[in-house]
């Protein structure tokens, strides 16, 4: 006689783990590379001057120019 015995599966991993030198409490988002003015796919990426002597990368549009950039970091609390 064989007996079926329920196992639980192991609590699934983060969807996004923490990054390596992001402090716990923020989040890195990742923005799409399409365009949000002309929804092009015809994305590069290159580091750009902010305005305030820093220099990022963006992503940029080649269709009509629009940048924006790569990532951006968020407060994180996690899901309650």
């Amino acid at each position: 006689m064989s007996h079926a015995i329920a196992v639980r599966p192991a609590a699934p991993a983060p969807a996004h783990p923490p990054r390596p030198g992001v402090a716990a409490g923020f989040r890195v988002i990742c923005h799409e590379p399409v365009c949000p003015d002309c929804r092009s796919l015809d994305i590069t990426a290159e580091d750009v001057e902010t305005g305030d002597g820093i220099t990022e990368t963006a992503l940029i549009c080649r269709s009509c120019g629009t940048a924006w950039p790569m990532a951006c970091v968020a407060d994180w609390g996690g899901p309650r």
